[in-house]
């Protein structure tokens, strides 16, 4: 009889990992990446009106 291998054996669920943990982590990639964007649009804005105005 073969003994049990689990570097063969072995899925996601081994690790703890849910469905609803992955789910959870590519909603926080797409928040986090959104927020960045929004940062940097406001912050530009903020800096091209700045620059307007001493001019």
């Amino acid at each position: 009889m073969e003994s049990f291998d689990p570097a063969i054996h072995y899925g996601p669920n081994d690790a703890g990992v849910s469905a609803l943990s992955i789910a959870l982590v590519v909603l926080a990639l797409l928040a986090g990446s959104w927020a960045f964007g929004a940062t940097y649009a406001l912050i530009a804005n903020f800096l091209k009106r700045k620059t307007k105005d001493s001019e």
